[in-house]
């Protein structure tokens, strides 16, 4: 077993909030490391405000000095010394195709599946592929309600919500939309999500209760490959929302 601070660069795939009531989460990121290729959890994960210190973008490359996790026997869990430094961004075009490869490896059939890998100590975070229906988001506090496209899914599910993008959008729309917030929130995250884009969803589990899950993240390329128009509106809308460069 590790010991020893190592140099690591890995892709982030998603931010997560910290949950403060039972089971406690701290705030992390999840991504894939280089070298290995596997799933890791940096926790915590420095926050300042609504967002990490310093800012980073989900796909991107980061490279960081961390440690084996203390207080955390999730496998896929460690901490985090030091400066951390974006090196890339991972670009979405072509249908996400360079993003997919980091994700297909992480696949698990269902939910179940996922909860016995936490059982026997495996693994505490993977990716889902949802079904389109009976997928859905709900709000106050932020909960995912979906089924695994699986024939071995016994939900629809119904998980908490720590995926920092998800909260930072659901904090816009209340202030942009005042009392219609929660419509207007669920006409791009809810079920027309679901019907639009290929959604797969990355669980977690909790630190103290190994055996329950969250909702870490979102992965949704659309069903069919963008057009060179469409990916540069997807560029330009990521530049207003989050202040990035515009990228190819």
């Amino acid at each position: 077993m590790e010991d020893a601070a190592t140099e690591r660069d890995i892709l982030v795939l998603t931010k997560t909030v910290a949950a403060d009531s039972f089971p406690v989460e701290r705030p992390g990121v999840i991504g894939v490391d280089r070298e290995s290729g596997r799933l890791e959890r940096l926790s915590p994960f420095p926050w300042k405000g609504t967002d990490t210190d310093p800012p980073i973008l989900r796909w991107s490359w980061i490279h960081a000095r961390t440690t084996p996790a203390d207080r955390d026997g999730r496998p896929e869990s460690r901490n985090v010394i030091g400066e951390i430094a974006a090196t890339a961004y991972v670009d979405p075009k072509d249908g996400w195709r360079l993003r997919w490869p980091f994700v297909r490896a992480h696949l698990r059939g269902s939910l179940e599946s996922m909860q016995q890998l936490a059982r026997d100590g495996a693994a505490t975070a993977g990716f889902v592929r949802a079904a389109v229906h009976e997928s859905d988001i709900l709000q106050l506090p932020l909960r995912l309600r979906f089924r695994c496209d699986s024939d071995d899914c016994q939900g629809p599910h119904e998980l908490p919500i720590l995926d920092q993008e998800l909260h930072e959008m659901a904090r816009l729309s209340r202030e942009r939309h005042g009392q219609q917030w929660a419509t207007r929130f669920r006409e791009t995250w809810g079920r027309a999500l679901f019907e639009k884009y290929d959604v797969h969803v990355l669980v977690s589990a909790y630190a103290q209760s190994p055996v329950k899950f969250y909702v870490a993240g979102l992965f949704y390329p659309p069903r069919a490959t963008e057009d060179a128009h469409e990916h540069l509106h997807h560029v330009a809308h990521r530049e207003h929302v989050r202040g990035e460069p515009a990228g190819p």
